[in-house]
């Protein structure tokens, strides 16, 4: 098993990497700009550039791939032009790994699929697609395309919604990477009320999900989040104790956006019975190691791009 890890620079790929690294795959890690890797290879391509998919999977020639890579920067992927750009590359990636004569693939979703009108329930067997925004609309547009043509010539394919994750190596911009600085920093973060409630995983387990998807034969879409809709106002609140700090964050000092949908969090059935994985971190123990690795890069915090 020959593996390639698309966007191994980016928030998951860096688990995903170190993961398997540590269990003796094979495994060639792929991003924008030139990097070492521990215990892997390292192959520069901007697979948006017109041919550059069809190359790396040229030179590499894996038997397995996990696809990683697109435009995550926070705050500004939602509706960016490139969306379209990196729904082209996915699909001319995944095209050319399938003609190399590759066993099995798994590409990374997002929950932003979805519809976010309903009862807040969001399960991989029964609801519906209605994406808002042109990042949900070409990963929507990508899952079915890829997934039809792997129905339809006996590839090996699945599609992991990712959720909300945390954890290690969070770009700025975000809310738990933002209000982990300022608490350690000294500072005072402002936040909404928090009454919300999402699905929050630890980006760690983000990876081990993939990992076992990659590596079952499971097809077909599963959902990459914990299973459970937690108060965002509770996370901020957990994170901030961990941190040793809880009465310095001002709750309820930026308004609510009215149109955010009170509750979403996905369904796990497939995770956990197809996949056969469960997570590592409850989400206490998860912020708790958050703080610990935030704490550790005190004087090393930079503004990652968010893309890989």
């Amino acid at each position: 098993m020959k593996i390639l890890v698309t966007g191994c620079s980016g928030f998951v790929g860096r688990h995903v990497i170190a993961q398997l690294t540590s269990e003796g795959a094979t495994v060639v890690g792929s991003s924008r700009t030139a990097m070492k890797l521990i215990g892997a290879e390292h192959v520069a391509a901007n697979l948006i550039i017109p041919g550059a998919a069809a190359a790396l999977i040229d030179q590499v020639q894996p038997t397995h791939l996990l696809h990683l890579a697109w435009n995550a920067v926070p705050g500004k992927f939602w509706n960016a032009p490139d969306n379209l750009d990196w729904c082209a590359a996915s699909l001319a990636l995944v095209r050319a790994f399938h003609d190399s004569g590759g066993k099995r693939a798994v590409l990374a979703g997002s929950c932003a699929e979805y519809d976010w009108t309903g009862d807040g329930r969001l399960d991989e067997r029964t609801s519906p697609t209605n994406p808002a925004t042109l990042y949900g609309v070409t990963k929507d547009a990508l899952r079915r395309m890829v997934l039809r043509d792997a129905d339809h010539h006996g590839h090996s394919v699945a599609w992991g919604r990712i959720f909300w994750l945390y954890g290690p190596g969070e770009a700025a911009g975000r809310l738990v990477s933002d209000v982990a600085v300022a608490l350690r920093d000294g500072g005072k973060p402002e936040v909404s009320s928090g009454t919300q409630r999402r699905d929050f995983l630890h980006v760690a387990d983000a990876a081990g999900a993939f990992i076992s998807a990659l590596r079952s034969d499971y097809q077909g879409i599963f959902n990459v989040c914990s299973g459970s809709g937690v108060p965002v106002g509770d996370v901020v609140r957990t994170l901030s104790e961990a941190m040793g700090r809880p009465e310095s964050v001002r709750f309820g000092a930026r308004p609510t956006d009215p149109h955010e949908p009170p509750l979403l969090y996905g369904t796990v059935d497939r995770l956990h019975s197809d996949l056969g994985f469960r997570p590592v971190f409850c989400l206490r123990e998860g912020l708790a190691d958050t703080a610990r690795w935030w704490f550790r890069t005190a004087a090393q915090y930079e503004k990652p791009s968010g893309r890989a």
